[in-house]
């Protein structure tokens, strides 16, 4: 027999008077709806099993507010605080719950000098907002396992260097490799330029130019204009990737607080065929 969608332990007197609940429950990952998950008011028997849209009803729940205990097998367990309305208040209060997988998560990587793309040991990488924290091996590299479910943010510090924060999401079951470059602010250029298609040598939107193994990046403005700042100084290989062109590669020569100029010029990928005469 098919479980009943709602299992109500308190009097219809005390649940006129008390609001009411509507949990909707998915996947974090999928955003698909979540049906057959338990939803539970914390410290009571008020409990209900989410339908096919992934709702149910909780009703009779505290005025004051309270948490919702959220599970479901495969998954980690939810606990989901909901405050009541303000006045005037409605009949009912939505609380969306997202849930996520239980399969182990890893992330794994290693942390490099921007400038000198020498890895860098002793760097202290964390996950901001918690107590999860690694130290670089001597390899420069670290490893987080298991790693929390929901985009993340890794914050890498070092002496001698700014703190810079990486943003990380991993899916339930997979690993994750990445490089972190750390910056050493106080020897840096920057670079600027403009991109134009090597065909009819208009400015190119859209572009997306990269030093490559530091992490500095822009993308051309609707003028084909970029900028980039902090960019270590030395000779650094530029990358220009835009969909529709095949990809370009330049070297440039970055000098301490100076500003380096650099324009570019993508191929079409596909070539144009030549006009009949």
């Amino acid at each position: 027999m098919k479980p009943p969608a709602l299992v109500l332990w308190l009097s219809a007197a005390v649940a006129a008077a008390a609001p009411v609940v509507v949990a909707r429950v998915q996947d974090g990952e999928t955003k698909k709806a979540l049906a057959g998950t338990m939803v539970t008011s914390e410290g009571s028997d008020i409990m209900a099993v989410t339908d096919s849209a992934g709702q149910c009803m909780v009703v009779s729940m505290p005025k004051r507010g309270g948490n919702l205990l959220v599970s479901r097998t495969g998954y980690l367990s939810v606990r989901q605080p909901w405050l009541p309305p303000a006045e005037p208040a409605p009949d009912s209060v939505t609380v969306d719950v997202s849930l996520y997988s239980n399969r182990p998560r890893v992330v794994a990587g290693k942390v490099f000098d921007a400038g000198t793309k020498l890895a860098i040991a002793g760097v202290r990488v964390l996950v901001a907002g918690s107590e999860l924290a690694e130290s670089t091996g001597a390899d420069g590299g670290f490893v987080f396992s298991p790693f929390p479910p929901v985009p993340q943010t890794l914050e890498a510090s070092y002496a001698g260097y700014p703190t810079r924060p990486f943003t990380v999401e991993v899916r339930g079951g997979e690993t994750c490799s990445m490089d972190l470059h750390l910056l050493d602010t106080t020897n840096v250029g920057s670079l600027e330029g403009m991109v134009f298609g090597a065909g009819t040598g208009a400015p190119v939107r859209g572009a997306r130019i990269a030093v490559e193994g530091t992490g500095c990046a822009a993308v051309t403005d609707s003028a084909g204009r970029y900028a980039i700042e902090n960019v270590p100084v030395g000779m650094q290989k530029v990358l220009v990737t835009r969909a529709g062109y095949v990809n370009a590669y330049t070297v440039v020569r970055l000098v301490k607080d100076w500003a380096v100029t650099a324009n570019m010029y993508l191929r079409d990928s596909v070539p144009k065929p030549a006009r009949r005469r």
